[in-house]
């Protein structure tokens, strides 16, 4: 099973969203300097279509009052613009360690600015996802830090095949590499605590301009 997902980073004006940068980006080798690993949580959201603009000024002003703009606990907000969840919003924040969450923000007046400024506005909340970034699989491109879109491909791969996955990917990571690509690739797998049979790893190709995949 595989989706693929476009999103945006520009649509809204809060804390540049590292994920991938998210965005999502997590191809970044540098994020993974202070710990063995990172992971990001992960909240998609699909406003309410007459709310959209009132959902958008709530999450900005949710960020900039409980999540700095450095650290453990920033976060950012990307738009989908293609794909099966066209439409909604990804929240990230991180990237973060399992130590470090426990100090997030979250019980008081945190849940409650949630509750108020946002919940109202939203058609739905998806569960919240943990994703640990695969520093093996990590290539940047020249001038990646400014780059504000990136294409998702999300896949089921049966748990014991994951290593071997990991494998092929760092090989595309090696083609990056040789023809050294203007855009950046990396991977990160999901974390346990669902059983339910959804997407466990993504890939992330992170660019500047759609002109981009003219390239052959």
């Amino acid at each position: 099973r595989i989706l693929f997902t476009i999103y945006n980073q520009t649509s809204i004006p809060m804390k540049k969203l590292f994920l991938m940068a998210v965005v999502f980006a997590m191809a970044c080798s540098a994020c993974f300097a202070q710990a063995d690993y990172q992971i990001w949580e992960v909240i998609y959201i699909k406003p309410k279509l007459d709310k959209v603009d009132l959902l958008r000024k709530g999450l900005a002003a949710h960020n900039k009052k409980y999540h700095p703009a450095s650290g453990p606990y920033k976060v950012g907000v990307s738009s989908i613009i293609t794909g099966p969840n066209s439409g909604e919003y990804v929240w990230v924040m991180g990237p973060i360690t399992w130590g470090k969450l426990d100090g997030a923000p979250g019980e008081g007046e945190h849940n409650i600015d949630w509750e108020k400024n946002i919940n109202p506005n939203c058609e739905s909340i998806g569960e919240t996802m943990y994703w640990r970034g695969v520093k093996e699989v990590s290539y940047d491109a020249p001038g990646s830090s400014s780059f504000r879109k990136n294409r998702m491909r999300a896949s089921r791969v049966f748990p014991d095949q994951v290593p071997r996955y990991t494998e092929q990917m760092k090989k595309v990571v090696e083609v990056y590499k040789q023809k050294k690509y203007a855009a950046s690739f990396s991977m990160a797998t999901r974390e346990g605590f669902s059983s339910a049979p959804r997407p466990n790893v993504v890939t992330f190709t992170s660019f500047d301009k759609w002109a981009y995949w003219d390239n052959e």
